[in-house]
């Protein structure tokens, strides 16, 4: 049944539900007189509601209020509205949307005593709830606590698949994925890098995890052509096993298609170990002589091998 006031509100093209065999009325489930200290508190309850209902909100629009217009925010059915499509040539031309046009919508208001109310302007939905939300966006988003668990995990190398099940013990109604995950370790590490370009801050992981690096530049003494990297304990191992070394080149493994060198050595007892890595420009043979010139690398690898060692000995 159609309520009165779920006709034309606030402008808003309201489909006929009568004719609609899907049409789901959840009015009841957001109507009461209950009221709310904060805009997010409010936020936060209708969203719980929301998955129990099995279904997403998102916000419409909103208004901060002025002198003419009060502060209040339009809430939504992620299905609602109309797939609005770009005029970029696909390359699969079979995509879908969720978009339904559905008419469910909500309006939170500040009162005059700086409480929050909520008010259902249509109840409605014009299509089935779903029997799962795994997968949609709007209801997998992190908390703000979830986003500071993956931060601290991830600061002790914890695995995002281990972040996850974590996450999962602690709130078993959480239906949060491995792409969520990999994207607030994404967006932290972004912050944590701050303004510094990508190799200032590779070159400045390298210091504070106490690995030996060395670099070539070009003439413009700014990029970098030639990186080498190697940690103190493979250099001992370099220094206890130096009869056999394994080199590699591993391409594709970065945005800027730069070869990756792998160097490899090999124990008395057959077992494998990595002796240092580098990002060569490219593996021509003027490029690799070049590198040679600069510094013959199994030169470089005993050398930085002495100066580590000895260093090691005076911290000892």
């Amino acid at each position: 049944m159609v309520h009165p006031e779920d006709v034309n509100v606030n402008n808003d093209p309201v489909n006929d539900v009568k004719s609609m065999i899907d049409a789901v009325d959840v009015r009841q489930q957001f109507t009461n007189d209950m009221s709310f200290s904060c805009r997010e508190q409010l936020l936060d309850w209708v969203r719980r509601e929301a998955s129990k209902l099995e279904f997403g909100i998102v916000t419409l629009r909103s208004n901060n209020g002025n002198s003419r217009r009060k502060t209040f925010v339009v809430l939504n059915c992620e299905r609602g509205g109309r797939y609005v499509p770009t005029n970029w040539v696909l390359k699969h031309e079979d995509t879908g949307s969720r978009k339904c046009g559905c008419s469910f919508k909500l309006r939170m208001t500040r009162r005059i005593d700086d409480l929050w109310r909520l008010s259902v302007i249509c109840g409605i939905h014009n299509h089935s709830l779903e029997a799962k939300l795994h997968g949609h966006p709007t209801v997998c988003r992190l908390s703000r606590e979830e986003k500071n668990v993956i931060s601290d995990l991830s600061i002790i190398k914890v695995a995002p698949r281990n972040i996850l099940a974590d996450l999962k013990r602690k709130n078993p109604d959480s239906v949060s994925n491995i792409k969520q995950v990999y994207n607030e370790r994404h967006n932290f590490k972004v912050l944590k890098m701050g303004p510094r370009s990508e190799m200032k801050q590779l070159l400045k992981l390298l210091g504070d995890n106490q690995y030996v690096s060395s670099f070539r530049t070009c003439e413009d003494k700014v990029t970098v052509r030639d990186i080498f990297w190697t940690h103190p304990e493979s250099i001992k191992f370099f220094n206890t096993f130096p009869t056999i070394l394994v080199m590699d080149l591993t391409y594709k493994t970065n945005k800027y298609r730069l070869p990756l060198l792998e160097i490899v050595g090999v124990t008395s007892t057959d077992k494998t170990f990595s002796v240092g890595f580098s990002f060569l420009e490219c593996e021509k043979k003027i490029t690799l002589h070049g590198f040679w010139e600069y510094a013959s690398l199994c030169w470089l690898i005993k050398r930085i091998g002495q100066v580590s060692l000895l260093l090691t000995e005076t911290m000892l």
